[in-house]
């Protein structure tokens, strides 16, 4: 197909409302360490065997970024430019900058990595994600510190696992395969509570609602109980302030049953609800 009707066919697709598939642009997991005057910015990272870190020289000095054990190194770095290397083979590789050779730090390698997971409420049911430079099908535990049972997990075709979790305090999680094992990821369990309640003022209906512990920039969502939707159906979403609060200015043109629910980075998994309440017509 040449490409002048490849484009007309698309712009013919969009006008009848088809949805257009765009390709999303391949990612290459790894890290990024800023070089600052006289530091790596990051002491040392993790990452998976097959990853590449990038270094970005944020300074006005030149540097380097070169491998103690001299089997791989930079080029000098000017300020803004940036140098890429990826590590294939599990262990740690210091390295350090060859003009200021007090600059140190190290990228640690390993088969095994857990994504950094978000607070969760205790008991609530948490997924817990990672990646291995393993074959697939390769059995893998996930393991918490506070001695709870262990998770089974399979690594995938495309080299990613998962399990679910429900911690009931705050512990940190590894993944295990064998003689294998990842750097512990912490997860934060905190029993939160939520209050709210509406009333009129300057003419209007205001929901305000409060979390404690404090959890100032976290989510909450007002939620009306619908019958038409069988249940219960979010209307509106706020960031909790400073001082852990938020609040909802409503219209209703009859009385609804309400509740703020508080959610976690997801947007849509629950860490806490309110006391339901009701929401009257001004």
């Amino acid at each position: 197909m040449r490409f002048p009707l490849l484009v007309a066919l698309l712009l013919a697709l969009a006008a009848f409302g088809a949805p257009l598939a765009v390709a999303a642009p391949h990612e290459h997991p790894g890290a990024n360490v800023a070089i600052l005057t006289a530091s790596y910015g990051s002491a040392r990272v993790d990452v998976l065997a097959g990853d590449e870190v990038t270094w970005r020289n944020d300074s006005v000095r030149s540097h380097t970024v070169s491998a103690v054990d001299g089997s791989w190194a930079s080029q000098r770095i000017s300020t803004s430019g940036v140098f890429t290397h990826r590590f294939t083979t599990a262990g740690v590789a210091a390295y350090y900058c060859q003009v200021h050779p007090f600059m140190r730090a190290e990228v640690d390698v390993h088969q095994l990595l857990l994504d950094v997971p978000g607070t969760t409420a205790p008991g609530q049911s948490l997924m817990l994600t990672g990646r291995a430079a393993l074959p697939a099908g390769t059995p893998v535990s996930i393991e918490a510190a506070d001695g709870s049972p262990a998770v089974s997990a399979t690594v995938d075709s495309a080299g990613h696992f998962g399990a679910s979790v429900a911690p009931r305090a705050s512990t940190t999680y590894r993944a295990v395969a064998g003689a294998e094992a990842s750097p512990s990821v912490p997860v934060l369990v905190l029993d939160r509570r939520v209050s709210a309640k509406a009333r009129a003022r300057h003419g209007r209906v205001v929901v305000s609602a409060r979390v404690t512990p404090a959890s100032g920039g976290a989510t909450v969502v007002l939620e009306y109980r619908l019958k038409e939707r069988f249940g219960w159906w979010p209307v509106r979403t706020a960031r909790l302030d400073g001082r852990s609060r938020a609040q909802f200015a409503v219209k209703v043109h009859h009385a609804v049953r309400a509740r703020v629910v508080l959610v976690a980075d997801d947007g849509a998994t629950a860490l806490a609800r309110s006391a339901p309440f009701r929401v009257k017509p001004r």
